[in-house]
């Protein structure tokens, strides 16, 4: 059931990332302090089209009853959100982004020790 939440948390996140960084791209960049040119519009786009795709997966995953999808997901998000915190946290300190690169940076590193605390755990079980 935990695991379910987290991923409900997980889709509304992804919904907001998709929508903002797809269809505003200047304001999703300018808010990180990026500077806005078409490379980066392009990049942001990129990301928000990403973003897409992890929604779609995560409300398909939800519609299932299968144990086995939820498992994997989990520990695809645990992986990918590491990965990700490590990425965002080295880009901060170097001050590539602004201030607002902090949100990004607790974001992934919340769903990255929460879905680090499911596949440990082993709570994405039903019981």
């Amino acid at each position: 059931m935990l695991a379910r939440r987290l991923l409900q948390v997980n889709l509304v996140t992804s919904i907001v990332i998709a929508i903002l960084f797809t269809a505003f791209p200047e304001r999703a960049a300018a808010l990180m302090g990026l500077a806005t040119g078409p490379a980066t519009r392009v990049i942001v786009q990129y990301f928000g089209a990403t973003h897409v795709a992890f929604a779609v997966l995560i409300w398909l995953a939800l519609r299932s009853r299968e144990q086995y999808l939820l498992h994997m997901l989990v520990i695809s998000f645990f992986a990918g959100d590491t990965v990700g915190t490590v990425v965002l946290l080295i880009a901060q300190l170097q001050g590539l982004l602004g201030a607002s690169g902090w949100w990004l940076v607790v974001g992934s590193l919340f769903f990255a020790l929460s879905y680090g605390y499911l596949t440990i755990s082993r709570r994405w079980e039903t019981p």
